[in-house]
């Protein structure tokens, strides 16, 4: 029998579960982004991350795919990023449909 690490996958079959558990691990960070964004409004990433006890890491990687799909915005243009600190907020469409 051959040993495998606890993380990895013994057969394709493994794979499902796992895909399954990250996008609804990944839907529900940004479901609470969503939240936070719509109870506090225009937010810096440490305030979002520090208010939904998440990484900064994985916040920027999760605003990314939000901003991506235009439910959240941003004050600041993704290449002028790194000398400003952005502030997110949802896209006036979703402040509308959230109400």
């Amino acid at each position: 029998m051959e040993m495998t690490a606890d993380f990895e996958l013994r057969s394709p079959t493994d794979l499902y579960p796992f895909e399954r558990r990250e996008r609804a691990r990944s839907g529900s960070i940004r479901s609470q982004i969503v939240g936070y964004l719509a109870g506090n409004g225009a937010s810096k990433l440490a305030d979002i991350s520090n208010g939904i006890a998440t990484s900064r890491d994985s916040v920027r990687y999760h605003l990314a795919a939000l901003e991506a799909a235009s439910v959240v915005r941003s004050d600041i243009s993704a290449g002028a990023r790194g000398r400003f600190t952005p502030f997110y907020a949802l896209t006036p469409e979703e402040t509308e449909s959230g109400s």
